[in-house]
């Protein structure tokens, strides 16, 4: 119920009135806002999106908490964000081939579908016994976030809307993906993160990811 009201409160602001084209970004939201309008449509959306992850679990895990450390985890994050990347995924303006043959694969409702079934599960509580709270590179980390991260994902790393909730991330997925923006090998070099980590160091990365994987 706390999880579903959360998405309420995210998406109701999203709603836009006027006339769109099928399949657009806005469609899609329009689409989402529209099941979310209904509570028993919401939860029926949300029940269809769990029996649609069958693929989807085998890296990011039947509620969307990833089973491999290379791979983000889905639950809790912002269900527009995860929408929009979806249908980035079905156009091929992100480049990942499992992901775009399984975009294609699925019709708009079970895209809208998916990504709600997603957001509505919580993110478990990430492994600390390998963190010391008390290290100078969870200190670093913590400076970094609030100086670097935080204007756009938030203090509590929830992110908005359109920008993605990092606060629980796998250790090895942020700094993979820091890596691939600093270095500009990842699949969506254009994004403002690339300006963001050529500035930073390699300590530095790996220090903001020590403090994300702790955030929940």
């Amino acid at each position: 119920m706390k999880r579903i009201m959360l998405l309420l409160k995210l998406i109701m602001p999203l709603l836009i009135t006027t006339a769109v084209n099928a399949d657009s970004i806005e469609d899609l939201t329009l689409k989402m806002g529209q099941k979310l309008g209904d509570y028993n449509v919401l939860n029926e959306s949300i029940t269809r999106g769990g029996m649609r992850v069958r693929l989807c679990q085998y890296c990011h895990g039947k509620d969307g908490n990833s089973v491999k450390d290379n791979i983000p985890n889905l639950a809790a994050q912002n269900p527009v964000y995860l929408l929009t990347q979806f249908e980035h995924f079905r156009t091929g303006h992100r480049k990942n081939r499992v992901m775009n043959d399984l975009a294609k694969g699925l019709t708009t409702d079970e895209r809208v579908n998916i990504a709600l079934y997603y957001a509505s599960r919580d993110v478990k509580a990430p492994d600390l016994l390998k963190v010391n709270k008390n290290s100078v590179s969870y200190h670093n980390g913590l400076k970094l976030y609030k100086n670097v991260c935080s204007n756009c994902h938030g203090m509590n790393g929830y992110g908005k809307e359109t920008l993605p909730r990092i606060a629980g991330q796998k250790f090895k997925f942020v700094t993979t993906t820091l890596r691939a923006y600093k270095n500009k090998t990842g699949t969506r070099p254009s994004s403002v993160m690339t300006n963001v980590a050529t500035a930073l160091s390699e300590q530095d990365i790996e220090s903001i990811a020590t403090y994300i994987n702790t955030m929940k």
